[in-house]
C-alpha cells in the first residue's frame, strides 16, 4: 500500500479553524448559512436554527431570531448567562485534552488499546485514496450493524468524503488490519473545540479493538495541537447503551450544556410524542 496517501499517527496534528472558515465550507456544499449577531448559523431543518459552532456559548442578549422565516432555534449558553436557559444540550463530552493519555483509561480499555496497537496499524490519511476503495464497505458493514441510518449510494458516499476532505481543519485517521481498512475516523476544530464527525469500524474488525485506538489517537492529535481544549463525541443517544458507555469509558462523559431553545409549540408537541429520543437531545428533557 502507497505511502504517500498516509503518515505516521504519531504526527497526527488537528488544527482548530474559525466559524467564518466552517461557514465558508459549509456554504460550499449547500448549506443554508446566516450571518446574525456575531456567528453563523445553519438551517438543519426547514425554518430551524443553530449555530454551526455547536459550542459556542453565546452571550443571551444575542440570542434572537437568525432569520425572519424561522419557527425556531437553539443555541448553547455562555456561562455568565445559564440562568436564562430554558433548555439543555446532552453531548458528549471530554475537557481534560492536554492530559489525556493511556492512564486515563480503565484497565480493560488499557488493555484492549495495547491490543489494538500489536493487531493493527494506525495511520493518518492524507487524501481520500483508500476510503474511495475500501471506506465504503466498511460503511455498509457499519451501518448495517447499527441500523441506525438510510445508507447512501456509493457515488454519494465519495461525493460526501472528498468534500469532507475540502475542510481545512479535517484530519482522516484509519486502522488497517492486514493491509486492508478496519475503520476509520474523521473529526475537525472550531475555536478550540473538537468534534468527532464520525467512526466508522468494519465488524470483522472489532476483535482488534481498532475503534478505541482511533478514538485515543484522535485526542491525542487534539493534545498536540496545543489550542483544542475540548472534545465532542457527538450528542447522548440513550436509546442505544452499549453507544453510551464506550463513549464514557473512553472519558466522553454525558455533559447537559445550557441551551436557549425556541420552537413553535405545536411542532414541540409532535416531536416529543412521536420521536421521544430526537426531543431529548433538541431540548435536554424527556
Amino acid at each position: 500500500m502507497s505511502w504517500k496517501i498516509m503518515r505516521d499517527i504519531s504526527e497526527a496534528t488537528l488544527i482548530s479553524i474559525t466559524e467564518k472558515d466552517y461557514a465558508h465550507w459549509h456554504s460550499q456544499i449547500g448549506t443554508h448559512i446566516v450571518y446574525h449577531e456575531g456567528h453563523y448559523w445553519r438551517e438543519v431543518a426547514f425554518g430551524f436554527y443553530e449555530p454551526i459552532h455547536w459550542l459556542a456559548r453565546l452571550n443571551a442578549n444575542k440570542v434572537k431570531h437568525p432569520a425572519l422565516l424561522c419557527w425556531g432555534y437553539r443555541t448553547t449558553l455562555c456561562d455568565e448567562d445559564t440562568s436564562q436557559a430554558n433548555g439543555s444540550m446532552p453531548v458528549q463530552l471530554l475537557t481534560n485534552v492536554q492530559n489525556y493519555t493511556i492512564q486515563n483509561l480503565g484497565s480493560n480499555r488499557r488493555n484492549h488499546l495495547r491490543r489494538c496497537y500489536k493487531r493493527t496499524q494506525l495511520v493518518e490519511l492524507t487524501d481520500s485514496a483508500l476510503l474511495e476503495e475500501q471506506g465504503y464497505n466498511v460503511l455498509l458493514s457499519s451501518t448495517q450493524r447499527t441500523a441506525h441510518e438510510k445508507i447512501p449510494s456509493k457515488a454519494e458516499y465519495v461525493s460526501s468524503l472528498r468534500a469532507y476532505l475540502n475542510l481545512q481543519s479535517s484530519l482522516l485517521l484509519a486502522g488497517l488490519a492486514d493491509n486492508k481498512l478496519a475503520g476509520y475516523i474523521t473529526g475537525y476544530a472550531i475555536n478550540g473545540t473538537a468534534y468527532i464527525h464520525e467512526v466508522r469500524i468494519a465488524t470483522e474488525a472489532y476483535s482488534s479493538y481498532v475503534g478505541i485506538g482511533l478514538v485515543f489517537e484522535f485526542v491525542q492529535a487534539c493534545r498536540r495541537s496545543g489550542e483544542i481544549h475540548e472534545v465532542v463525541y457527538g450528542l447522548h443517544s440513550r436509546e442505544d447503551s452499549a453507544l453510551c458507555v464506550f463513549k464514557e469509558s473512553m472519558g466522553f462523559p454525558v455533559k447537559h450544556i445550557p441551551t436557549k431553545l425556541k420552537i413553535n409549540p405545536v411542532i414541540r408537541q409532535v416531536i416529543q410524542n412521536r420521536y421521544p429520543h430526537k426531543y431529548y437531545r433538541l431540548t435536554g428533557r424527556s
